[in-house]
């Protein structure tokens, strides 16, 4: 009972920051739910008629699926060879071979780490559920015919019980494997199936109105109230693939019901498929040059934008092929899944000699910018060179520096180990993506704390409960003489910090230093900077290019130091002083990315840090 717009609205809205769909991501259980539905009803249907051929199910499939998402993959490839930097053209690239295979959602998993590029600059991230839709379309018509004769609607509950559990032990463990994983999503297909299997046709009318009033509050319940920070797939995301399922279980007769709203939501429900291709790619290369928040008309042009380029993708290549006949054109329609994947091949193998015709300048600042390093690269480099240097250097470790945090402290870690190796002092890292807080200092629930965090896995108030519980007694087996501080601060970590330091300073007679937060460059260095001409006004720019609000957290951290007789350094008084931000340092660019520093600029940034008075004061002046 249009449960397809419903579905396709709530993704498009959520993604385009409408207000109020905070759950708007669900839209792909949905639509998880309608495949369990209509494949498992089809599959039998044909099985009764023993007219059930697994060729053409999958030639199905195939002119169903890979006309609009070829095209959608052709047209994504011209723009983004025209618009993205190198690393994230490059990114682009292997990702657009993982979406011809359908094998996109294990491969955004695989890449969901430290390394990883922000979602925002990832045209093909929404393929991920068509690749988990394309593994069941795999496997379950299998299933449905080896037990065809058996007890199916057995086999569907044990498959359900099983994938919710699963999901539910799995999700402490990690929530990306848990979201991305067909496994963990095959009980949301499974209650879809369920109500293929069950009849409805005694239903009074009075039960029918009951039902149906129980499954709309469930399903816009979960839609405006559910968070990214809620755990899903699992138990929280059931009563919305229950409503779903009992919806189109009940098959109100209000479905039948013609008038302006039920004919839009008919059309949306037709283009569902083309306008979920089309709207991600378009908001993805619409944020590359427009980072900020999305206005009203913004989202009202992406909307319209979306709407025309589904309407046209529909017309003129997902409507023209499902009217392709089977009798005449089988070797055709299957060709088509070859050819799909070899387009992404070629594209994969050729994107590096494309971006450099089309970007022929050898010297300016687009050479500047294809040559920042792939994180994950360079911190190998900077790891290499830490050990060159301390193999060379003999001097004898007396004194200890440990740097805790998160990323960024990683990032710190690696500048003082290359600087000091010829130096007294050793420096320890302690990183976690966890605040780092003493237990002793948290004086709310870990689930409160972190309700907003941006990774999935610390969500889970179990994740950080150990690295909390033993923050201080670890540290406390480092013998330090100086604990640094250096994290992407979170506003909520910030009132526990004081507390922290406080115990950290009486039970390892340490000095504190607390570093503020990084400045931030949103999106990404090489989409900042990649429309001006001259080097020289690299750094320039990025002082206005700065994500303004970055230093929120610097107050309240100088405040703490200043209570607790620590010390602080703001990190933006380190790169961008005088209201000029030092990016570019000798012809390389200071960032990896948006937020960290490259192996330039630990180097770079970390002589500043070192030259300070409050560093100085820290290791009581006893750095040359």
């Amino acid at each position: 009972m249009y449960s397809g717009p419903i579905a396709v609205l709530s993704v498009i809205l959520f993604h385009f920051e409408v207000k109020g769909f905070s759950g708007g991501f669900l839209g792909v259980d949905i639509f998880f739910v309608i495949s369990g539905y209509l494949i498992t009803l089809h599959i039998n249907e044909q099985l009764e008629q023993e007219s059930f051929s697994f060729s053409m199910f999958y030639l199905r499939r195939v002119r169903r699926l890979f006309p609009a998402i070829f095209a959608t993959l052709v047209l994504s490839s011209l723009v983004a060879i025209l618009i993205l930097p190198r690393q994230l053209l490059s990114d682009f690239a292997e990702s657009q071979m993982a979406a011809s295979i359908y094998v996109s959602n294990i491969y955004f998993y695989s890449v969901a780490d430290y390394f990883d590029t922000e979602n925002i600059v990832k045209p093909l991230l929404h393929t991920w559920s068509l690749s988990v839709e394309e593994q069941f379309y795999l496997i379950w018509p299998l299933l449905m015919y080896a037990f065809f004769r058996l007890n199916q609607t057995l086999l569907i509950v044990g498959m359900a019980v099983a994938s919710l559990l699963a999901a539910e032990l799995m999700f402490s463990r990690s929530p990306s494997a848990t979201f991305y994983n067909f496994p963990f999503r095959a009980f949301e297909f499974a209650v879809g199936a369920l109500a293929s299997r069950v009849p409805s046709q005694t239903l009074s009318i009075w039960k029918m109105n009951v039902l149906l009033t129980l499954s709309v509050l469930s399903v816009s319940a979960s839609i405006f109230l559910t968070t990214e920070s809620s755990r899903n797939p699992g138990l929280n995301s059931l009563p919305l693939c229950l409503g779903v399922g009992t919806l189109i279980w009940i098959s109100h007769p209000l479905a039948n019901v013609k008038n302006t709203l039920t004919t839009f939501l008919v059309r949306i429900g037709l283009l569902s498929y083309s306008g979920y291709l089309v709207h991600w790619p378009l908001l993805v290369f619409f944020k590359t040059y427009y980072p900020d928040p999305l206005s009203a008309v913004e989202i009202f042009a992406l909307l319209l934008s979306t709407y025309i380029l589904a309407e046209v993708l529909f017309n003129t290549v997902e409507k023209p092929a499902l009217s392709i006949k089977f009798s005449e054109n089988r070797l055709k329609i299957f060709l088509l899944a070859p050819i799909t994947v070899f387009f992404s091949v070629v594209f994969y193998l050729s994107h590096g000699k494309l971006y450099r015709l089309i970007n022929p300048d050898s010297q300016g600042v687009q050479a500047i910018l294809d040559a920042i390093p792939e994180r994950k690269a360079d911190l190998e480099q900077i790891s290499q060179e830490v050990k060159g240097k301390l193999a060379r250097n003999k001097m004898r470790k007396t004194r200890t520096i440990v740097v805790v945090g998160d990323s960024h402290a990683l990032d710190v870690s690696l500048s003082l180990q290359y600087l000091l190796a010829d130096t007294e002092y050793a420096v320890k890292l302690m990183s976690s993506p966890c605040d780092p807080l003493a237990s002793e200092s948290i004086d709310q629930s870990l689930e409160d704390l972190y309700q907003n965090h941006g990774q999935a896995e610390v969500r889970n108030p179990v994740y950080c409960e150990k690295y909390h519980d033993s923050f201080v007694s670890v540290l406390t087996g480092y013998s330090p003489d100086l604990v640094v501080f250096s994290e992407d601060w979170r506003i909520p970590a910030l009132s526990h910090i004081s507390g922290t330091v406080s115990q950290v300073k009486s039970q390892t007679a340490a000095e504190v230093l607390l570093l503020g937060r990084n400045p931030i460059f949103p999106p990404h260095p090489n989409i900042l900077f990649k429309s001006i001409e001259r080097p020289e006004e690299i750094n320039e720019l990025a002082w206005s290019g700065r994500y303004k609000k970055g230093q929120a957290a610097d107050p309240q951290l100088a405040e703490i130091a200043s209570e607790t007789g620590s010390y602080f350094v703001s990190k933006h008084q380190l790169v961008c002083p005088s209201e000029r931000c030092t990016m570019l340092i000798d012809g390389k660019m200071g960032y990896v990315d948006m937020g960290h520093w490259s192996s330039v600029g630990m180097k770079y940034y970390g002589k500043i840090l070192l030259r300070t008075a409050e560093f100085k004061c820290a290791v009581s002046d006893r750095i040359p």
